[in-house]
């Protein structure tokens, strides 16, 4: 396992893995979340004590954030600190305020979103990407559900997938969703979209596509939630949202990132897809043309 040798700052990765933790290994994550000078400088049964738990529980938080084990964890925040007091200005990472500038706003939802998707990309698993490109490739129909914002990142994947001739679709409704997942079957894959991983329009969708004997995938932010016990297969996006979190920003630029991964590698797999992309396009250049 990598010792913290990633671009991705340490609180950056806490948040976004934060979902996917036990109640035992979250108090830990809290613990160095919540003070991680300190955190650097006591040992693993000090950490243990403070978190109630067994030392074997903080062996296994420090792997699960991508440490050898706590040894290695505490080096990566010694390390991390020390880089902090030396940088001389810090990016625009904090949320949005009323006060902010535009020029702010841009700043810092630039390093916002850029934070997200690099933690999405280190959280998935290249054995799950590769799971889920294999049943999409390979499906007799995909079904996608999103409501909301990620309705729209459903939109876009089945407009996507559509372009190379895979018969793909979403649905406006969750009635519409249940009635075209009940008559899924095994050669056929359900894709559902939510940050939360609790939008019961989804989950529900999911829970039906899966009962009919589809193959179930998950776009989340919560391993935990009642949406990822329904799939197959789960692409963890990164957990944290601005402080306007009705505009679902971050979440979509993670869940719109993982789209354009999952089109890329089924088209990459699908021989005819290429030709049909350029007669996709070439048909509607000539009528723009017209």
């Amino acid at each position: 396992m990598n010792t913290f040798s990633c671009s991705l700052g340490l609180e950056a990765r806490l948040r976004a893995l934060q979902g996917s933790f036990s109640q035992a290994e979250q108090r830990v994550i809290s613990l160095i979340a919540a003070d991680p000078r300190r955190i650097a400088h006591i040992s693993v049964t000090e950490l243990a004590k403070q978190a109630a738990t067994s030392t074997a529980t903080v062996v296994r938080a420090s792997r699960r954030l991508g440490f050898d084990g706590y040894p290695a964890l505490r080096l990566a925040l010694a390390a991390e600190l020390s880089r902090d007091q030396t940088t001389s200005s810090s990016p625009l990472v904090a949320d949005i305020t009323e006060q902010d500038s535009p020029q702010q706003i841009l700043q810092k939802l630039l390093a916002f979103e850029v934070e997200g998707a690099t933690a999405t990309a280190e959280l998935i698993a290249s054995d799950g990407l590769d799971q889920a490109i294999n049943a999409l490739s390979q499906a007799r129909r995909i079904d996608v559900y999103g409501v909301g914002a990620s309705g729209l990142v459903a939109q876009d994947f089945c407009q996507k997938l559509r372009r190379i001739g895979i018969a793909c679709q979403t649905y406006g409704s969750g009635d519409e969703s249940l009635v075209s997942a009940c008559l899924l079957t095994s050669m056929d894959v359900a894709l559902a979209i939510s940050h939360s991983g609790e939008t019961s329009e989804a989950v529900d969708a999911l829970q039906q596509a899966r009962n009919a004997g589809a193959f179930t995938l998950a776009i989340t932010a919560n391993a935990r939630s009642p949406l990822a016990r329904k799939a197959d297969c789960i692409l963890l996006t990164s957990g944290r949202e601005l402080g306007f979190r009705a505009a679902a920003m971050a979440s979509r630029t993670s869940q719109l990132l993982i789209i354009d991964c999952l089109f890329i590698g089924v088209t990459q797999r699908l021989p005819a897809a290429r030709d049909a992309l350029k007669r996709t396009h070439d048909v509607v250049a000539a009528k723009r043309r017209r």
